[in-house]
């Protein structure tokens, strides 16, 4: 029932702001209400007794009612994606939600669906009642699912129990006290990353505990938003930092109420040095994942190397191993394990994905790395053959079987080149008739890969290849790297 952490402040400051996007905003206390409201007017699906239903609205706030609403019934839930594609499908089929809450139709479902529109919303919220009943929820019971994908090629689905949701609030607000302690009062978030992961549900949720204004945007209004003279926190990832960088006014000044949270390991000097320049000088870095948590925070102000990290949180066990599970002597590079109490069980009813990333209370995240003789975490790449673009980690050799079986290619390979700001970008080396049309293959791609940013595409005579047969993906990169 994390509902109930979420609307305590409404208690004692309910003419408080919970959340504000362009077009409004919501008390503390109207939300409360409108919680209560639509709990009421949902309350005959605890009758389906349903395992997960699943959201799907656009209006954030909204979205955040719903959540709260399933929460105080009782019923767990899970987010799907806004825009629906290749991977909203995904997400529904990984989820497998008995229930589908929808804003509008959508086709191409095999679930039970309930389309509650805005104007549903809206007159429940109006002239609807209370739900006065209470529903016991035990620590162990699950109250949410989210789709997991940052550490792996597949995409998986967790399960968060009530006692796993009310820690990682905890862990969010004391880690915020640790690493911010300096700020402003009055400050507002901004979250960036989606309800439909764990990370970005947890950081919403901690937001509203603390009793902090929330700020909804869309990814198009984010250069607006940081150009406003109010104090700011934000939580992005290396991508949508390089995205925002691309909207902002010509001629910006460097904003000294922003502080910027990058999640997602190493942050690459140019890119930082980017933010620091034209967006703010508070900048930290975090490393984790959906499976564990925040690991380690660090400052870009005491950082000495990009792969520095920080120091492991006072919550989290961390140890350097090597292909036997042994530890390593300090400065030794080896595969990263986590421990604590921020670590799921593992991938629900997946025990083959759970069996390959936890093993004895120790999750694995995938990367390699050491640490030095003061504890900080330097992060050296994978563990494994996976490359990770935009916050998704893809396997190259099974990019290039998709790649291959796209009719009109002949050969290719995909590789990387890193981008201006120094995070890897992928490129894709075509040998083709001169008519293939380019849209085919994104399209190819993108039907078994959703989450594919976009590729730069180049042509090529004959493929490169290694002793062993292999794309020459090092020769590519050369070969189109600016010296």
């Amino acid at each position: 029932m994390f509902e109930r952490l979420a609307l305590k402040y409404a208690a004692g400051q309910p003419a408080s702001l919970a959340m504000s996007w362009f077009e409004g905003e919501a008390s503390f206390g109207q939300l409360s209400q409108d919680v209560s409201r639509v709990a009421f007017a949902l309350f005959q699906l605890r009758d389906l007794v349903p395992s997960v239903v699943a959201i799907r609205c656009e209006h954030p706030y909204r979205h955040w009612v719903f959540i709260l609403a399933l929460s105080r019934l009782g019923i767990p839930s899970a987010s799907l994606p806004g825009y629906v594609d290749a991977n909203f499908h995904r997400s529904v089929k990984i989820l497998s939600p008995d229930i589908v809450l929808l804003d509008e139709p959508v086709e191409g479902l095999d679930q039970q669906s309930l389309v509650l529109n805005e104007a549903w919303f809206e007159h429940v919220c109006q002239t609807g009642s209370d739900c006065v009943e209470t529903i016991a929820v035990q620590p162990e019971d699950v109250v949410r699912y989210s789709v997991a994908g940052g550490t792996s090629q597949d995409a998986r689905r967790i399960a968060l129990t009530s006692r796993y949701v009310e820690t990682a609030v905890y862990h969010l607000l004391f880690q915020d006290i640790l690493s911010h302690s300096h700020r402003p009062e009055g400050l507002r978030v901004l979250p960036t990353l989606g309800a439909e992961t764990s990370s970005g549900f947890l950081i919403i949720l901690s937001a509203l505990v603390a009793g902090t204004r929330l700020q909804m945007v869309t990814g198009s209004e984010l250069g607006l938003v940081f150009s406003q003279d109010v104090p700011t926190v934000a939580v992005v990832s290396p991508r949508h930092a390089e995205g925002i960088l691309s909207r902002l006014p010509p001629g910006m000044k460097p904003l000294d109420n922003l502080f910027l949270t990058v999640a997602g390991g190493k942050l690459p000097k140019a890119l930082c040095a980017s933010i620091r320049q034209t967006l703010t000088p508070h900048v930290q870095v975090v490393y984790g994942a959906d499976e564990c948590g925040v690991v380690t925070i660090a400052s870009t102000d005491t950082q000495s190397t990009d792969d520095e990290v920080g120091q492991p949180l006072p919550w989290v066990g961390l140890e350097i191993v090597d292909e036997q599970h042994r530890r390593v002597p300090t400065g030794v590079v080896g595969c990263i394990r986590v421990s604590g109490t921020g670590v799921v069980d593992g991938y629900d009813l997946d025990p083959a994905a759970t069996a390959e990333q936890f093993r004895e209370g120790w999750f694995y995240p995938g990367d390699s790395g050491f640490l030095d003789a003061d504890g900080t975490l330097h992060l050296r790449g994978r563990a494994d053959d996976l490359i990770s673009f935009g916050g998704d980690k893809f396997d190259l050799d099974r990019l290039d079987t998709r790649l291959l079986e796209c009719p009109g290619v002949k050969d290719g390979a995909m590789f990387v080149v890193p981008d201006a700001q120094g995070l890897p970008a992928p490129w894709v080396a075509l040998v083709t008739a001169e008519d293939f049309n380019l849209e085919v293959l994104s399209k190819w791609m993108r039907n078994v890969f959703p989450n594919l940013p976009d590729v730069t595409a180049v042509w090529i005579d004959a493929l490169p290849r290694t002793e062993s047969g292999q794309p020459d993906r090092l020769a590519l990169q050369k070969a189109v790297k600016p010296s």
